[in-house]
């Protein structure tokens, strides 16, 4: 599959179909979220007994996450490299995280994994209680005893055959650039010998900036890379860390079109002694 180099720059709706937009795009997230909530406790209740991992309220969840992103007017997403998702076993999804349009954007690729999120996230109204019933993995940020729990959680999802995905990021960046990642992901694919696979979001910022909340509709491209095995590293975490960081940092300079400076020759004088 020839993959689309990079996106070309996005067109401003105007200020009238913004205002329009706005006002007919939030509501409809606000009422929907209660309203398709009720139908995600019933699949809960009636498949718990023959579906302890909750696949079939996943892909229900999948799709009505993606739906509000794929189906809204003005936006095209794009998912590129959708075959080099591993199949047959669990492994850890990281991605640049630009906006909360990028939690969208992810179940638009309809790849099944296990959130690992903010503690707060999970008592939001609606789409945090069905964060619960998906078994989602919870976490509170700076404080041990959670992380502990959330690390051994992670494991035993993993060892249970579902994989994880992990903003490595921790936070929204707010100029669109990757921040530096925290190492957790990285260990916990170390710590059970599952690869990562890196995947880069664009065009998220742009729609929804963190601190903002007024919607801009725009193309979203999503683009999966090869994942990384943890065996080409000697299973060495930082080595995982930093090979899938400067992997996903010269992608994102590839979308967006900008050239990376090549080391040149030393010179004499300093390849001297």
């Amino acid at each position: 599959m020839e993959q689309v180099a990079a996106m070309a720059p996005a067109k401003e709706p105007s200020a009238l179909v913004l205002v329009i937009y706005n006002l007919l795009y939030w509501p409809y997230l606000l009422a929907s979220c209660a309203l398709l909530f009720f139908p995600a406790v019933v699949i809960w209740l009636v498949t718990l007994p023959f579906d302890p991992r909750q696949r079939i309220l996943g892909w229900y969840t999948t799709g009505w996450g993606a739906h509000y992103l794929t189906r809204a007017p003005l936006v095209v997403v794009t998912v590129d490299g959708l075959e080099r998702a591993p199949r047959d076993r669990p492994c850890v999804y990281v991605s640049n995280h630009q906006s909360m349009v990028d939690i969208l954007a992810l179940f638009s690729t309809r790849i099944p994994f296990k959130w690992v999120s903010k503690v707060e996230n999970f008592y939001v109204p609606f789409l945090g209680w069905n964060m619960w019933l998906n078994r989602y993995v919870a976490l509170k940020r700076g404080h041990l005893p959670s992380i502990m729990r959330m690390v051994r959680t992670c494991n035993a999802r993993l060892e249970e055959g579902d994989s994880l995905f992990v903003f490595p990021e921790g936070t929204r960046s707010t100029d669109g650039e990757l921040r530096s990642f925290f190492r957790g992901a990285f260990r916990i694919a170390v710590r059970n010998r599952v690869p990562v696979v890196p995947m880069l979001i664009e065009g998220t910022g742009g729609i929804l900036p963190k601190g903002r909340f007024r919607i801009c509709p725009r193309d979203v491209l999503v683009r999966i890379l090869e994942p990384v095995d943890p065996a080409s590293v000697d299973f060495d975490h930082k080595r995982l860390h930093d090979v899938v960081r400067e992997r996903m940092s010269a992608e994102q300079d590839r979308i967006r079109g900008r050239s990376r400076a090549m080391p040149g020759p030393r010179s004499s004088a300093a390849a001297s002694p």
